[in-house]
């Protein structure tokens, strides 16, 4: 009898394939030396940082330089996509207003091939010189703003009110910097003016407790008259050798 081996084959397994992830950078730099660096306000770089990092864009101060390039990359695609603001002068609004008077006037050229029209257009062509005055647009007046102009005029508006901002910010700790000064200067002068009278109090003090000098008697003129005086008041000769 025979036996014969099951023979088991296993499959290999492949390993998984893992995404490529993007290489971190360990590279990293502050907003304000990059708004220095690129010449741009540090609220538009923050506005353009808000799609990349929406929880900490107004807080946040030193930023990766590859997230730095994304945001640079956005505000350089921005301000070539805006474009610039046209104002009309007074001589395209007169060429304007002189040009729609001829066009008008041209129209009644047209009139023989108006079969094929309703029947109000044949009661405007019934009139050759008749001319449709057209409502002009006074030249003091200024164009209505488009939505784009309001949102440039807002952004502009919004910058210049950080920069008043900064510089009212900088001019108070400047003000407060002098304000401390002086607070200082004056108690340090208080405190040599105090010293000064301690010390003069002090040397008051010992000049009063230093005794005075007494004065002395007087002394007659001579010895020999006091031994005359004092003979005649005694009585007697007192000779002194």
């Amino acid at each position: 009898m025979t036996t014969t081996k099951a023979t088991t084959t296993r499959r290999k397994k492949t390993p998984a394939t893992t995404p490529e992830t993007m290489p971190a950078t360990h590279t990293t730099v502050t907003i304000i030396d990059i708004c220095k660096a690129e010449n741009v306000t540090e609220q538009a770089f923050r506005l353009a940082l808000m799609d990349i990092r929406p929880d900490d864009f107004d807080s946040i101060k030193s930023i990766p330089t590859t997230q730095s390039e994304q945001v640079l990359a956005a505000l350089t695609a921005t301000s070539k996509a805006l474009p610039a603001p046209t104002v009309p002068t007074d001589t395209t609004l007169e060429t304007a207003e002189t040009s729609t008077p001829q066009a008008l006037q041209t129209a009644p050229e047209t009139a023989p091939n108006m079969g094929d029209q309703p029947q109000n257009s044949d009661i405007v062509a019934s009139v050759p010189g008749s001319q449709v005055a057209a409502p002009q647009q006074p030249k003091n007046q200024s164009p209505i703003p488009t939505a784009l102009d309001e949102l440039i005029q807002e952004s502009e508006e919004v910058i210049d009110l950080a920069d008043l901002v900064h510089s009212y910010r900088n001019q108070q700790i400047i003000q407060n910097a002098q304000a401390r000064d002086s607070e200082l200067v004056v108690q340090l002068r208080e405190r040599r003016i105090e010293t000064r009278n301690q010390v003069f109090d002090q040397l008051r003090g010992l000049n009063a407790k230093q005794p005075t000098a007494p004065e002395l008697p007087e002394l007659p003129a001579s010895l020999s008259d006091e031994i005359k005086a004092l003979s005649d008041e005694l009585g007697k000769s007192l000779v002194v050798g």
